[in-house]
C-alpha cells in the first residue's frame, strides 16, 4: 500500500511538473471563439523570440489574426477574393470569365486553372461500384500530401489534371481544418469533379464534421489566416459571423459545399464520415433521410432552438450523427473523453452492426474521422478506418488511402506501395 501511495504521489509531482514547464515554455491561451478574444493568454517564453507571438500576459483582448501566404480565391457573383504570395488581400470581378486560377504552395503544383459552373449538381446516393475506386479520409488542408497521393495512384497527372477514366475517387470528410492550403484543396477537388465528369469518372466529397462546422461558423481548428481573410472579406469582427461568410450559400465554395451528401452507398459498401450506429437502425433512417435532414441543416448552428424536431437532432447536435460517431473505431482515448464529457456511449457490437448492414443492405462500411495507425479493418472486415495521420511531404509514403479494384481491397500510398487488406468475398 506504501509503495502504490509513493508511485501515485510522484506520478502527480511528475505530471504537475510536467505541465507547470511546458506551460511556462510554450505558453497557454483560452480564446473565445465566437468574438475572437483571450480570455486568458500567456505567450510562453519562447514568445520572446517566435514572429508573431507577442510576448506577455492578456486577458479580454481581441486575438491578433494575419494573412499569411497564398489562399483563396472566394467568390461571391462577379467579385473575386484572393491573397497574394505577399500576404495581401486583392480583389477583381470575373466580368463573365469562367475561368479562374489557384495558386498553391506546393512546389511541384504551383497553379492550375479550374473552371467555374453555372448549376450545382444534386449529388446522387446510390451509385454501381465501378471497375476501380479509391478513397482517403481526413486531408485537413494538407495540399501536398493530398497531391502526392493523387499523383502516386494515378489519379491525377502531375499537372493535376484527372487520369483515372472511369474510376471513382471518395473522399471521406474532413478536407476542411488544421492545415494552411484548405482552399487550395477544395478547388483541387472541384477542378477534379469537373474532369472527372467528362471522363465517365466520379468525385464523390463525402462531407464530416469539420465541413459542416465551418459551414456554421466554427473556428475551433482554424488557422488563424482563415479567420483572418474571413474577417476582410465579411467586415466582421466576430470570428464565428466571419467564418459563415466565407462558406456563405451565395459563395461558389458554400454553394458547393451544400450540394453534398454526408452518405452515399457505392455497389455494397458505405461511406460515410464518422459512422452508422444502432440509433440510425432503430429510426429506421434511410439513406436518402440521412442526407437530407443534414443538408436542411447546413450553415446553421445546432442548439435546442434551431434543431427542434427530436429526430432530426439525433442527427445533427448529438454524437449520435453519421458525421460524429466514433462507436465503430471507440478506443480508450474515445471512451475517456467522453466520460469526462459526461457521455454515455458504448462500442457498436458484432452483432448491432451486422443488423445495421443488414437493414441498408450493405456488406461494408468505411469511415474516417477516428485516427488509426494504418489503413485497417475491424468486426469481421466489415468496417474499413481510413482516417490516420498523413505525411506533410511529397512522397512521405505516410499519405494513404484504400483502392478497391476487381472486388479485392488495398491500402495504397504516396508512393505507390499496394498492399491487399481483404480478398474479394
Amino acid at each position: 500500500m506504501k509503495k502504490l501511495k509513493k508511485i501515485i504521489k510522484w506520478s502527480v509531482i511528475i505530471g504537475l511538473s510536467y505541465f507547470f514547464l511546458t506551460t511556462l515554455y510554450f505558453g497557454y491561451d483560452d480564446i473565445d471563439s465566437e468574438k475572437g478574444i483571450y480570455k486568458f493568454y500567456w505567450s510562453g517564453l519562447n514568445g520572446l523570440w517566435k514572429k508573431n507571438k507577442p510576448f506577455g500576459f492578456k486577458k479580454d483582448e481581441a486575438v491578433i489574426t494575419y494573412l499569411d501566404g497564398t489562399d483563396g480565391p472566394y467568390i461571391y457573383g462577379d467579385t473575386v477574393y484572393l491573397v497574394n504570395q505577399n500576404s495581401q488581400l486583392q480583389q477583381y470581378q470575373l466580368n463573365g470569365s469562367k475561368n479562374l486560377m489557384v495558386k498553391t504552395q506546393c512546389s511541384q503544383l504551383p497553379k492550375f486553372s479550374v473552371a467555374l459552373r453555372d448549376t450545382m449538381l444534386i449529388e446522387p446516393e446510390h451509385y454501381q461500384m465501378p471497375s476501380k475506386l479509391i478513397a482517403i479520409s481526413d486531408i485537413e488542408g494538407n495540399f501536398n500530401g493530398f497531391y502526392s497521393f493523387l499523383v502516386a495512384n494515378k489519379v491525377i497527372d502531375k499537372n493535376g489534371n484527372w487520369i483515372f477514366g472511369t474510376g471513382h475517387l471518395v473522399l471521406n470528410g474532413d478536407f476542411i481544418d488544421r492545415g494552411n492550403q484548405v482552399s487550395q484543396v477544395l478547388w483541387l477537388i472541384y477542378h477534379l469533379e469537373n474532369q472527372a465528369s467528362a471522363q465517365g469518372g466520379k468525385v464523390h466529397y463525402i462531407l464530416g464534421n469539420h465541413e459542416i462546422m465551418n459551414m456554421y461558423g466554427d473556428v475551433s481548428y482554424n488557422d488563424f489566416k482563415y479567420i483572418a481573410v474571413a474577417q476582410k472579406i465579411s467586415k466582421q469582427a466576430h470570428w464565428d459571423k466571419a467564418l459563415r461568410r466565407l462558406y456563405a450559400p451565395e459563395s461558389v465554395l458554400g454553394k458547393w459545399l451544400r450540394s453534398k451528401n454526408i452518405v452515399e452507398k457505392i455497389g455494397d459498401h458505405i461511406f460515410v464520415h464518422g459512422g452508422l450506429n444502432n440509433y440510425h437502425l432503430k429510426g429506421k433512417y434511410a439513406i436518402p433521410e440521412l442526407n437530407a435532414i443534414a443538408k436542411r441543416y447546413y450553415g446553421v448552428y445546432p442548439t435546442e432552438a434551431s434543431v427542434q424536431n427530436e429526430r432530426d437532432r439525433n442527427l445533427i447536435s448529438s454524437i449520435n450523427s453519421p458525421f460524429w460517431d466514433r462507436r465503430l473505431n471507440f478506443e480508450w482515448k474515445y471512451k475517456i473523453m467522453f466520460k469526462l464529457n459526461g457521455i454515455d456511449a458504448q462500442a457498436t457490437s458484432q452483432n448491432e452492426l451486422d443488423r445495421i448492414l443488414q437493414f441498408y443492405d450493405a456488406r461494408r462500411i468505411i469511415i474516417g474521422h477516428s485516427v488509426v495507425d494504418d489503413i485497417c479493418t475491424g468486426y469481421n472486415n466489415k468496417v474499413i478506418k481510413i482516417d490516420l495521420k498523413h505525411g506533410q511531404e511529397i512522397n512521405s509514403g505516410k499519405t494513404k488511402g484504400l483502392l478497391i479494384e476487381n472486388n479485392i481491397l488495398y491500402k495504397v500510398d504516396d508512393l505507390n506501395t499496394k498492399t491487399k487488406l481483404i480478398d474479394g468475398q
